[in-house]
């Protein structure tokens, strides 16, 4: 054999193995979205062994969070981790919460999910090994908005994480074993408010429409709810009576505050059952329906405002 065979082989092997791993380097040294890092779950059930894992880690923190409780000892559990999955039809948030053994929050929140159908609309979601929520610095929503204001004094407890659902990595506070607050669970699940007329018919949405009288394009700050004359009108809401009193448009109205800013406007009101200052619970009847005001029959006029700027009432009450 050529002696000079053996080490020209070599020498091609060992310029192989240097390319191979500058090759290695340079990858590990370019940018890459964060949800292709995360470990892909397949299959939520027992044959996939990173759900295994998962539910592993998801059973150790409960596990140390009972006996942290307990003051058994100071155990925290397995470090938040991230793993990703294809959700398959007809799964939805519900019931891929249940099989994780998460509240439905977790997901929601980690995922930018900002209502129960909103999940649908999703190719892939990020799973986390603990339950808890995540808000994000700079909220992009109401219900994110409302999230952050209410924990702004217990970041202490917060652990920041960095993830990547789109083209731009988002920046988010998790508290650990946090849930959805009574107010946040209402808007996530868009029933913040009651309906004030129940069996009240629709006849006017929000948004622009012909002026019911002049017939001209006009801007519909709320929706209409016919119902007989004199039917009960609901609170849809607990809070305050910030106002009451008569107005050539709304006639007999009553005006409802409530937390985060919320206020509710009851018009036409052929009587008003509550004073000023009164407070008042979900349900309560303030009135019944009118004609008053510039109103073309019996029907109740109701619109939600958020700070004083009139807001869409429809994906907010259960209308029906």
């Amino acid at each position: 054999m050529d002696e000079n065979v053996l080490p020209a082989r070599t020498e091609m092997r060992v310029r192989s193995f240097l390319l191979l791993g500058a090759l290695v380097s340079l990858l590990a040294a370019s940018p890459r979205t964060a949800v292709a890092e995360y470990p892909e779950i397949r299959e939520l059930s027992r044959d996939d062994v990173l759900y295994v894992q998962l539910q592993r880690d998801i059973e150790a923190h409960y596990r140390a969070t009972a006996r942290r409780e307990a003051g058994q000892d100071e155990e925290r559990g397995p470090a938040l981790t991230f793993f990703r999955y294809r959700p398959h039809p007809p799964e939805d948030l519900l019931s891929v919460a249940a099989r994780l053994n998460l509240p439905y929050e977790t997901l929601s929140t980690l995922n930018g999910i900002k209502s129960m159908e909103g999940f649908g609309r999703l190719e892939q979601i990020i799973l986390p090994n603990q339950p808890g929520v995540f808000v994000p610095f700079e909220p992009e929503n109401d219900l994110e908005q409302i999230m952050l204001s209410w924990r702004t004094r217990q970041r202490e407890r917060a652990v920041s994480v960095t993830i990547q659902l789109g083209a731009e990595p988002r920046s988010l506070l998790f508290f650990p074993g946090d849930r959805f607050h009574p107010v946040e669970r209402a808007y996530f699940l868009r029933i913040l408010f009651r309906t004030p007329l129940p069996g009240g018919h629709l006849t006017s949405g929000y948004g622009m429409r012909s002026h019911p009288f002049g017939g001209h394009p006009q801007f519909h700050n709320g929706i209409d709810l016919a119902a007989p004359e004199g039917t009960e009108v609901l609170a849809a809401r607990e809070g305050r009576v910030k106002e009451t009193g008569y107005h050539r448009v709304y006639g007999n109205y009553v005006l409802l505050s409530h937390d985060n800013g919320y206020e509710t406007l009851y018009g036409h009101l052929s009587e008003i059952a509550v004073s000023l200052n009164n407070r008042v619970g979900s349900g309560t009847i303030i009135g019944r329906v009118g004609t008053t005001g510039w109103s073309t029959g019996p029907h109740l006029h109701f619109e939600i405002r958020k700070k004083g700027v009139a807001r869409d009432p429809m994906p907010l009450i259960p209308l029906r």
